[in-house]
């Protein structure tokens, strides 16, 4: 996304110059005057207002500006999320998995476990390796302890042992079971007798 916001940046900074030499270098004395009466219409509405006012509004503007630009800092400097990770078990070469694929991998291992009905992964890439976040729906029943231990279990095989990835820490489960259905109500028994 920075990337992107650098290079629109980067071309309206050279647009607006290109144009301002343009009109510089072709008509130099009326660029001049323009900027003279610019600034002598700007100093006579800055004398018009009171100094209280010209104070608030230098510090409005300043702390627009500073916003601005500390945003622009953070968004340069925050590192962006890693799309691949580099298989760790490989000789002779290097190899990257996709961060989707990984996640499609998981989510299709433990979907196969029994009880499970929904799986959803989010995979990323930390310095120390893999992180990865199942949210899994388990049917109505299921014994929580035995069927997460499972789960944790099924994934970080898939991670280490099945694609060669190193994790940063045990993979996180959020089980979600499924609410037993309502009991069905009893009817009461139909009035028996003869009918008058």
């Amino acid at each position: 996304m920075m990337n992107a916001i650098n290079r629109v940046l980067v071309v309206v900074l050279l647009l607006i110059a290109m144009c301002m030499c343009t009109i510089t270098l072709v008509s130099p004395g009326w660029t001049l005057y323009q900027i003279t009466w610019q600034s002598d219409a700007a100093m006579h509405f800055l004398n018009s207002l009171q100094p209280h006012v010209q104070v608030g509004l230098g510090i409005l503007g300043a702390l627009t500006l500073d916003i601005i630009f500390v945003l622009l800092i953070i968004l340069e400097l925050r590192r962006p999320a890693r799309k691949a990770i580099r298989v760790e078990q490989t000789a002779g070469g290097e190899v990257q998995i996709s961060v989707n694929s990984i996640a499609d991998r998981l989510k299709y291992e433990v979907d196969q476990l029994p009880g499970i009905l929904r799986t959803k992964a989010k995979v990323s890439g930390k310095h120390g390796g893999v992180v990865a976040e199942l949210d899994v729906e388990t049917a109505a029943g299921t014994t929580v302890p035995e069927q997460a231990e499972q789960i944790v279990e099924m994934a970080r095989q898939v991670m280490e042992e099945k694609m060669g990835l190193k994790l940063a820490r045990p993979p996180k489960v959020n089980l979600r079971a499924v609410p037993y259905p309502p009991a069905p109500k009893s009817r009461p028994p139909a009035p028996s007798g003869d009918a008058g």
